[in-house]
């Protein structure tokens, strides 16, 4: 588990121990740093509610070398040399730890109210520490009263973040002038709605509802003022208008994580101790690598080739050219998984990051699907490079660092760094390639299936210049139908596998063909969860002929049919407003937002089974032309 301590705790010594500690404000996995609770984002924790702070107050605790990790790919594409996992505090003493081997936090949001008296405000106006100093108390009472934080914070699209404004609101409608105002939230006791609460002001007698809080106009005319509590900092300037949203709302915070596999060559075992010993080969002469390694090979009793190999393609990868079309990162990954990979073996006691058993479907399946792999071994290197808040801002890997620059995606520190915090995820999955021949004759001899996906296109591309971003793709019937299945056959082997639907992630594998390359048309489903769910076997399983033909049939046979019907297999994508879907819902496709790369949007079960009876206009079967039971 990662602890947090919150920044500007004192760390007194600990008595007889010689060492110092601080009692930690909360703690989590150290993977949800990467998503969930990651720099920028507002946790509530046992303690209240803080915010994790930026690289720069991470640089301390997490500038030793067991925590630095590499892969190449990802690293050229997000512009930086390594990455680095959080540390794991360990207790001093029971209720004590290390703050150098915690994540720093700051208090967000600031105000504060007493659940006792109602009155709101700051830390020394009125409140002040409680003797953990991580909390707040109110002290106008027999005994003090800890403090809970308030529900409101401001937001803009470009990542900042600030207080609610309770003074100014609470006296928007007065025309007094109040110097010493003493603020209360108070609800009228008739309902729970918003407009039943008011922020009242004890000095002057000014009041105000929030029942308008949330409208558009409601801080229409006052600018964002570019605060990062994260970074401890506040921009310049931000045209962007503010917005109110609750604290732990689902659009404060929008992680950008970049995720990349580890395939040949770097997966194999011998890159491993070469990634361990790369700060001290990337200093060295060049004439000088050759002898290093074979004294090292010599220490682990091993041959020194494969470390030699291993070196020279590290070399060769960071030369590589990263300016390339989008789909070619997800290539190599697709024909990795394309082809076996079951002779690796054991090298210095280290096992290599991939193995992959390829084999063709079995005959009920081979009119769709051409091959099936059984991914025994898999590693995944997962980065928080950024986040936004409002609306998430879809962009490929490889594009994350220019819309950072451009302000468009929330920076992680104040200077660009040479790192960033990742994570690795170790497991199994399953691979099935589609047919291309069988998808392109699909929507050759279907006209209307380009049809309903030039529409949800041209919905994506307005919403796209709406919020002012650049796709990299497009939708097209393929990407709708990889992905429909994709949804499909995670709910039903969830059922199967041992695994829940929230530790099955998919990725997907879909490009046109162009300029020479071949169509990709595959998806991989992998655990996603770096916990002890990651080594069962059940994925692996699945790829076994008999058990593959039953999850595959009963995914399609349960596409058939949705407990919205015909509601859902009639929705018009011109109509699916922010959804960029389909006939989808959630009894039916929606899956978990930790499985899903493209947030539950460009889905459509009518792919998998074909258009609505009695539609007017084209109608067309679907990908999957089962006869009716």
């Amino acid at each position: 588990m990662a602890k947090f301590v919150k920044k500007g705790v004192g760390t007194p010594s600990i008595k007889g121990s010689g060492k110092l500690g601080c009692e930690p404000v909360g703690r989590v996995r150290r993977s949800q740093l990467i998503s969930t609770y990651g720099i920028g984002a507002i946790i509530d924790l046992e303690k209240g509610s803080f915010m994790p702070l930026g690289l720069d107050d991470w640089e301390p605790v997490t500038k030793v070398p067991s925590l630095s990790i590499a892969e190449e790919r990802l690293q050229q594409m997000l512009e930086v040399d390594h990455f680095r996992m959080a540390p794991v505090a360990k207790d001093i003493i029971p209720g004590q730890v290390d703050p150098w081997q915690s994540i720093p936090v700051v208090r967000f949001p600031e105000w504060h109210q007493c659940p006792s008296c109602l009155r709101i405000g700051r830390e020394g106006e009125p409140f002040e520490l409680a003797t953990n100093r991580s909390e707040l108390q109110c002290s106008g009472h027999d005994r003090p009263v800890v403090t809970t934080p308030v529900r409101f914070v401001l937001a803009c699209a470009r990542g900042h973040v600030e207080d609610f404004p309770w003074v100014w609101w609470a006296h928007k409608s007065s025309d007094a002038i109040c110097n010493s105002p003493k603020l209360a939230l108070k609800s009228a006791g008739k309902s729970a709605a918003l407009a039943d609460l008011f922020v009242n002001c004890k000095s002057c007698g000014a009041s105000e509802s929030m029942g308008d809080a949330f409208r558009p106009e409601a801080l229409r005319g006052r600018k964002c003022r570019g605060s990062q509590p994260w970074l401890h900092s506040r921009e310049a300037e931000c045209a962007e208008e503010p917005k109110v949203i609750q604290r732990g709302a689902s659009n404060a915070h929008f992680p950008v994580v970049a995720s990349a596999l580890t395939i040949p060559p770097a997966s194999a075992a011998a890159f491993k101790i070469i990634n361990e010993l790369w700060h001290a080969l990337d200093s060295a002469a060049e004439d000088a690598v050759d002898h290093i390694l074979r004294g090292v090979a010599k220490k682990l009793s091993v041959d020194a080739a494969p470390l030699l190999t291993a070196y020279r393609e590290k070399k060769r990868l960071q030369g590589e050219n990263v300016s390339l079309p989008s789909s070619s990162p997800r290539r190599k990954e697709y024909e990795a998984l394309c082809q076996s990979r079951v002779d690796d073996e054991e090298f210095a006691g280290i096992q290599p990051q991939f193995r992959n058993s390829v084999s063709e479907v079995p005959r009920a399946l081979a009119e769709w699907f051409d091959i099936v792999g059984a991914v025994s071994r898999l590693r995944e290197v997962r980065a928080l490079a950024g986040f936004t808040r409002i609306e998430p801002y879809p962009v490929s890997p490889e594009n994350i660092p220019a819309a950072i620059r451009s302000g468009r995606i929330a920076a992680l520190s104040r200077k660009p760094k040479n790192w960033l915090p990742a994570a690795e995820i170790r497991g199994e999955g399953i691979f099935l390639r589609f047919r291309t021949d069988a998808i392109d004759r699909w929507v050759e001899q279907n006209k209307g299936v380009s049809g309903r996906a030039d529409r949800l296109e041209q919905r994506s591309e307005a919403l796209a210049k709406d919020r002012d971003y650049d796709r990299d793709y497009q939708i097209t019937p393929r990407l709708l139908l990889v992905h429909s299945f994709a949804h499909a056959l995670i709910r039903t082997i969830s059922l199967e596998c041992g695994y829940s639907s929230s530790s099955i992630r998919e990725r997907l594998f879909v490009a046109e063909q162009e300029d020479g390359e071949m169509a990709m048309n595959g998806v991989l489903l992998y655990t996603g969860s770096p916990d002890s769910e990651g080594s069962l076997g059940g994925l692996v399983r699945l790829a076994e002929p008999e058990l593959l033909v039953r999850v595959v049939m009963r995914a399609i046979r349960s596409a058939r049919w949705c407990g919205s019907d015909p509601v859902c297999l009639e929705t018009d994508p011109a109509q699916s407003g922010e959804r960029i879907s389909g006939a989808a819902c959630h009894c039916c496709l929606l899956a978990p937002e930790t499985s899903c790369e493209k947030f539950n949007r460009e889905l459509d079960r009518t792919m998998l089974v074909g258009s609505a009876p009695g539609m007017s206009g084209d109608v067309w079967p679907g990908f999957f032309d089962l006869e009716e039971d």
